[in-house]
């Protein structure tokens, strides 16, 4: 209670960091950059502290309803869940919709990640959660949208960043404007030593964005990103007790088997908008190509083991179209959204005997591949003054198909391999209705929906039992309800409170998770309550506080584990920033911010809770322009009272190492240079 009522004064009452909650817009039913009135935040990425930007986890502290564990292994993405979906993930993202500018960072069943992301390009973040998430379809337990901006001048930049560990970035900016073309080119280049052994990382993105509006207003953007990881060492988690006598532990198996990640990840993306007028519309088309090949810890030398070094190469493309317009009902008026989206994956994988970290015998190999179609519509309408009304349906069908070409048959002294194929669709609507009144300042807003999650085809990979595609698994379905308030004016003073409840059945939960291979199943229920308050505050000149409290209760609600809490997710997450600017400008800028998050349980049985931490980053910055030419520095001492906290936890892992340590008390700075002209 002590940590709850300093994190509270803290937020109400002391000085510090600016914030600029991005406006109310209105939801068009397409996947695009507008939001719906209710249960979206919105974030400026300048109210954030500056950092090395190499973790996605940098751009999203503070906002309600987020869970953004850095694991501290570069090897696995960020853990991140939204009001508890998501929270079964071992590894990447699941049960969130992630996009760049529009563009899904994901794929059709429901996968994605963000280390793919040069963070430094992005300029704003919008999380939608809540009912009205559920018209983006498949999976949408939420919404990440990364967006950034078109070039408004031509600049030159170069970035350097340190860090202990040996942690090393430097990035290269260039960008042009005129008249109604811009582009802009970046590269970057991240290394580190890591904090454990055997956690080395090299991870370097490169990419390029063209921009064309014509004289009738038509938006073109064109964009190309790459990645490639040439080395990303997996130190892997620790016991409980290992944690405790040395949080910077090594793990014997990381060393045996030389775990480790190679990755090269590619996406180009169009498109084209016309945005304003009683006439808008939208077509946009995107490819990619994903490789992994990933040395896990153990053999996996059994015939049906399927191998421990996974070799992967996924193509994965997407197509949408949107029509808007809008519509004159009697005296009121409204806006309808029409629209379809085509997407699909294609995944080549095969599987190797781990020798001792050198690829051996072949275990696994087969295709597998996934269709997605969607059809989707949203009315707004505004019934009477102050009054807005959206409702929307989307209906989505997707087909599963994998063959499997490593068909051995039995012998003597071996049960032979069998033929794994399989395939299973799914079908069903999504649907959400929600309703905002303004009065003066006050805002208010409710909404309810209905939407469905199907397993990845990577979670459909494996049976706890015997082999095969895991068919069993069913779609899970959640109904999600909200109402909230909303009060003031962002960069003055704001305030966003809210209540919701989640109820799920068939929820997608981890249920073995054990030398690398993790396996699914539906649980019976869940039930989430929750409450979530959030706001900025300027109290003085030269004086701002951001703060966001998020309180939610998620059990299941049938079955072996009635009462218990899920996996993965912490009850309570308490964040503030206090910044101050001594000469009202930003020649010199000093900011302390505080995140405490409760104990969060590693496993179905509750039988071990990664314990509750608190943790303050203090950071110095100072900005200076002269002419064509600005200089940005700063500094940054995180966990400034070394807390020994758990970072990430690995759910249901079967040998009990689920503890993933975060850093101790660690310095950072960082310069950047740029010219404009």
């Amino acid at each position: 209670m002590r940590t709850v009522a300093v994190f509270l004064c803290v937020a109400m009452t002391a000085l510090g960091a600016r914030a600029q909650v991005l406006e109310t817009l209105i939801v068009t039913g397409d996947r695009g950059d507008e939001a719906p009135p209710v249960g979206h935040v919105g974030l400026s990425i300048e109210a954030q502290l500056p950092g090395m930007r190499i973790d996605s986890a940098e751009l999203l502290q503070g906002l309600p309803g987020v869970q953004a564990d850095s694991r501290s292994n570069y090897a696995q993405d960020t853990r991140l869940t939204l009001r508890g979906f998501g929270a079964r993930s071992a590894f990447g993202v699941r049960g969130i919709d992630l996009l760049l500018d529009g563009i899904p960072l994901g794929t059709p069943d429901g996968q994605g990640q963000l280390s793919s992301v040069m963070l430094d390009e992005v300029q704003s973040v919008r999380v939608i959660r809540g009912p009205l998430a559920v018209l983006y379809g498949n999976g949408a337990g939420g919404v990440v949208h990364l967006q950034t901006l078109a070039p408004e001048h031509s600049q030159a930049g170069l970035r350097t960043l340190v860090g202990e560990g040996n942690r090393e970035r430097q990035s290269l900016t260039g960008q042009w404007r005129e008249g109604q073309w811009a582009a802009r080119v970046q590269g970057s280049r991240f290394t580190s030593e890591g904090e454990r052994p055997h956690a080395e990382a090299e991870r370097r993105h490169a990419g390029g964005q063209l921009y064309y509006t014509s004289e009738g207003g038509v938006q073109t953007t064109v964009r190309v990103d790459t990645s490639r990881d040439p080395l990303l060492q997996d130190p892997q988690g620790l016991t409980p007790e290992q944690w405790r006598d040395d949080p910077k532990a090594g793990n014997p198996a990381a060393e045996t088997f030389n775990t480790r990640k190679q990755l090269r990840h590619r996406q180009a993306s169009v498109r084209v908008r016309q945005s304003e007028g009683a006439h808008r519309w939208e077509l946009a088309f995107w490819h990619g190509q994903r490789e992994v090949d990933q040395w896990l810890g153990f053999p996996g030398d059994a015939i049906t083991a399927s191998g421990a070094v996974v070799d992967l190469t996924r193509d994965f493309t997407g197509a949408r179209g949107n029509y808007s317009r809008d519509l004159v009902l009697g005296t009121t008026t409204a806006r309808f959204n029409l629209g379809a989206t085509w997407s699909s994956m294609d995944d080549r994988r095969r599987g190797y005997v781990n020798d001792f970290g050198v690829s051996g015998d072949l275990r696994r190999d087969e295709e597998g591949q996934v269709r997605s179609r969607d059809l989707h519509s949203v009315l707004e309408w505004q019934p009477a003054p102050y009054w807005n009304v959206t409702g929307g349906l989307r209906y989505s069908q997707l087909d599963f198909e994998v063959d499997d070409y490593f068909i051995v048959p039995p012998s003597e002294g071996s049960p032979g391999n069998p033929d794994d194929s399989g395939s299973k669709d799914y079908s069903d609507w999504s649907g959400a209705l929600g309703v905002s009144r303004e009065m003066g300042d006050w805002e208010f807003y409710a909404g309810t929906g209905r939407g469905f999650e199907t397993p990845t085809l990577t979670e459909m990979a494996y049976r706890s039992e015997g082999s095969g595609l895991n068919t069993d698994l069913d779609a899970a379905r959640n109904e999600q309800h909200e109402i909230g308030l909303r009060y003031g004016e962002p960069g003055v003073f704001y305030l966003d409170a809210s209540l919701f409840w989640i109820d799920s059945r068939d929820e997608l939960v981890v249920d073995r998770s054990e030398g690398g291979r993790t396996t699914y199943r539906n649980a019976g229920a869940t039930e989430r309550r929750g409450a979530e308050v959030s706001g900025d505050w300027l109290l003085a000149p030269g004086w701002w506080t951001r703060y966001s409290v998020s309180y939610l209760d998620a059990e299941y609600r049938r079955g072996e584990w009635d009462g218990n809490r899920l996996p993965g997710i912490a009850d309570t997450q308490l964040y503030a920033q206090l910044r101050w600017e001594p000469w009202l400008d930003p020649r010199l800028s000093l900011a302390v911010e505080g995140r405490h998050r409760s104990d969060v349980a590693t496993g179905d049985d509750n039988q071990t809770f990664a314990p509750s931490s608190t943790v303050w980053d203090f950071t110095v910055r100072s900005q200076h322009f002269w002419r064509h030419w600005s200089l940005d520095v700063w500094a940054q001492l995180a966990n400034l009272t070394d807390e020994t906290y758990v970072g990430s936890v690995i759910v249901n892992q079967g040998n009990g190492r689920s503890f993933e340590p975060a850093p101790g008390r660690n310095l950072s700075a960082g310069l950047a240079l740029d010219y404009r002209w």
